[in-house]
């Protein structure tokens, strides 16, 4: 199937299931599948290198402070630069990122290198999904998105275990070695997918063009980015701080956590985008801010395994009902010549979220605990309950 074929005018004839759709999902797995690697056991490998608990939560959050500066740039290199070029740019200088990690001698590379590939994976995030709405049918966004989730869901359901237990057997040096591998090997399988080019004409007069504030963010969508962000700052304390919560609280086997996500997620990402393509976003985003706030309350008040699976299955009704749903709102608001713009504006909320998480959250678990850490994380979550119905009603009128 050639670029042409991709076109807008023929997205309504255009089969979900296509090949380039489906190559795509792959991809995808190897990259998410690299990172979740990588996630749950940086914070441990910076402490060994002498960072305090605190210091550990600071260097995993500012791969999302990263993201957040650089992030709003990644919408206009998506929307007026090749998306399959960024995409694989981007994505080998992730590998290279990740790679550094395994060589890093102090906490001072590891900084630099965290920021490295903060600033590459936003940019890449941004594009990867307004890339992927090329190959999905313009009637079925929601849908598609959410099995383009799927790709993550198979990654977190395996990484976080695999990782954890591969820097247990191997060590965490090594671990990150396999980590970059995977991520350089997706950035070669990206070549073989079509260049669509769907770029806007460049503009034959030599006239400057400064970019404006609206060109980097779309405030329009901000408050559905923000909604989105708290999902994400929960997202950011589980994988920073649940396994460094079951050594303190001797509970065996938190990894377990991941795969039942994961395999919950399997059910809730495609069932989330086929009620938002049809009854809209409220009916999904309602419930889904209460099942995470009780993932949060399971979280903080954890003292045996199956309250830590339980919260996982919480979560997948949350964060994997509401993400999605927030992705294709945020893409049909902006139409389809804006939807880097619309991507990286909905990733300023979850960078927000997966940054200041951990970075605050590392300060709170040492003076207050992880009971306080997860409880105050739950307040945010109902906070957020209260600013869509604010938001909502306001739309309405």
């Amino acid at each position: 199937m050639s670029g042409k074929d991709l076109n807008l005018k023929s997205k309504n004839n255009m089969k979900l299931w296509n090949i380039n759709f489906i190559s795509l999902l792959g991809i995808n797995v190897l990259t998410f599948m690299a990172f979740y690697l990588v996630y749950p056991i940086l914070s441990k490998y910076a402490i060994n290198l002498g960072a305090s608990l605190s210091m550990a939560g600071v260097i995993v959050g500012l791969f999302s402070i990263t993201a957040l500066i650089i992030g709003p740039f990644g919408g206009i290199l998506t929307d007026k630069t090749n998306k399959k070029y960024v995409m694989e740019i981007g994505t080998l200088i992730n590998g290279i990122a990740t790679l550094g990690y395994s060589l890093a001698p102090n906490i001072g590379v590891i900084i630099f290198f965290r920021i490295l590939h903060g600033a590459s994976f936003s940019i890449t995030s941004a594009t990867s999904v307004a890339w992927a709405t090329e190959f999905i049918p313009k009637d079925r966004i929601g849908e598609g998105i959410g099995y383009l989730g799927i790709s993550q869901i198979i990654a977190t359901a395996f990484g976080p275990e695999i990782g954890i237990e591969g820097a247990n057997r191997f060590g965490i040096s090594k671990t990150f070695m396999v980590a970059a591998v995977l991520i350089i090997v997706a950035s070669f399988c990206m070549n073989f997918l079509p260049n669509t080019n769907n770029t806007p004409k460049k503009n034959t007069e030599t006239k400057k063009h400064t970019i404006k504030l609206k060109e980097i963010i779309a405030f329009e969508i901000l408050p559905l980015s923000f909604i989105g962000g708290l999902f994400f700052m929960g997202n950011g304390l589980v994988t920073s701080f649940l396994v460094l919560m079951g050594d303190k609280r001797n509970i065996r086997g938190v990894g377990i956590y991941f795969i039942v996500n994961a395999l919950f997620l399997i059910f809730t990402r495609p069932i989330s985008g086929k009620i938002y393509d049809k009854k809209g976003l409220s009916m999904v985003l309602y419930p889904a801010l209460l099942f995470s706030i009780a993932e949060a309350l399971f979280l903080g008040h954890a003292n045996a395994l199956w309250m830590i699976i339980l919260a996982a299955i919480f979560k997948a009704f949350g964060q994997g009902f509401a993400q999605p749903a927030l992705q294709a709102e945020c893409f049909n608001k902006m139409g389809s010549e804006k939807r880097g713009l619309a991507s990286s504006t909905f990733f300023i909320g979850a960078n927000v979220g997966q940054g200041v998480g951990p970075l605050i959250g590392g300060g709170i678990a040492s003076s207050l605990g992880y009971t306080w850490l997860f409880n105050i994380s739950a307040l945010m979550l109902l906070c957020g309950i209260l600013f869509y119905a604010i938001y909502k009603r306001k739309k309405d009128i």
